[in-house]
């Protein structure tokens, strides 16, 4: 499991960028409440960073990370793909198989389009758009020389004329999506939605904590794995449900508590 996330992006005015202050580029977070009927409070959350990758375009890149702190979608599944224990593994996670995870995320990223047209947003940003992790984002997303030379080039035209800014983004980084398209039309919206909706890297419950006699359980309370002597597992894939709040301090209290009944 994983928490279903959505991306809205926009080019950061030079003079409203923090990244020569800051050494984190995540500058806020909000917790909120969706009200949807049986969704307890607190369901949602959003980051707002400064800067969306390492390199020189990122920096000039804000987004508003919406995602869904209590997802009611399926598990997923983890399969082999070959005989090869080096291949990597195939990985379904199931995002968005409830409709309530999709709605609460077009909604979401309804808010977030508010705050961007707002005039105090609008007056320190350009040229919005719905982001989608890419296979073109993963690619520049490396860390290498060529991708730093490229951004660097890439950056340096970005700051120059509003029209080109426009030009490259519209044909170098928007996919399929623009900021108009999916605000105006709600089947737009949820298209771009399920196509673009990915976790935020809190991948959970591949190896469940659970009693004895649940067939789908793979460790115990104490995190011993079933049928391997002196192994625990102590993560966030012990977790029955990926949790309704970011993983960190999950894991930190499940590891304490593991460690401290193995001493015992």
């Amino acid at each position: 499991m994983d928490h279903p996330s959505i991306s809205l992006s926009s080019f950061v005015r030079r003079g409203a960028r923090m990244n020569e202050h800051t050494r984190r580029h995540m500058q806020l977070g909000l917790r909120y409440s969706s009200g949807l009927a049986g969704v307890p409070k607190g369901d949602m959350f959003v980051v707002l960073l400064s800067k969306s990758a390492w390199h020189a375009v990122g920096a000039q890149i804000g987004s508003a990370l919406t995602f869904v702190n209590k997802t009611y979608s399926e598990t997923g599944q983890v399969k082999l793909s070959s005989r090869d224990a080096s291949a990597e593994p195939i990985v379904e996670f199931n995002l968005l198989s409830d409709r309530r995870d999709l709605d609460r995320l077009m909604s979401g990223f309804r808010k977030m389009a508010a705050i961007q047209l707002s005039d105090a947003v609008r007056a320190v940003t350009d040229k919005p758009f719905p982001a989608a992790y890419t296979d073109k984002v993963r690619k520049i997303g490396v860390v290498n020389t060529r991708n730093r030379i490229l951004t660097k080039i890439a950056a340096t035209l970005m700051d120059g004329p509003a029209a080109l800014r426009h030009y490259l983004i519209d044909n170098f980084v928007v996919e399929g999506f623009t900021f108009d398209d999916v605000i105006n039309d709600d089947e737009a919206l949820e298209a771009f939605v399920r196509k673009a909706t990915i976790g935020v890297w809190h991948a959970s419950c591949s190896c469940r904590m659970g009693r004895a006699d649940d067939p789908m359980a793979v460790v115990d309370a104490q995190g011993r794995v079933k049928g391997i002597q002196g192994l625990r597992v102590v993560d966030a894939s012990i977790f029955p449900v990926v949790p309704c709040a970011n993983t960190n301090f999950p894991v930190l209290m499940s590891a304490e508590k593991i460690a401290a009944a193995t001493m015992q």
